[in-house]
């Protein structure tokens, strides 16, 4: 779907640390057929995983 305005918020949702966690893994084995449009969303949370844990709890989480 194309909407006009792209920068329109239409959507304000707050994710549990769960949620985000298993969208994050769940999205990671899915990267390659990810539609185009969902980048900057995948990349934002990927940072939030990131920010969340250390180097090693991030190799451990996708492993």
């Amino acid at each position: 779907m194309i909407v006009d305005n792209e920068d329109i918020t239409i959507l304000d949702y707050s994710f549990s640390k769960k949620e985000l966690f298993l969208l994050a893994k769940y999205l990671r084995t899915k990267q390659e057929e990810l539609p185009e449009g969902l980048e900057l969303f995948y990349k934002t949370l990927e940072d939030s995983i990131y920010n969340c844990l250390s180097l090693e709890e991030v190799k451990r989480f996708y492993s």
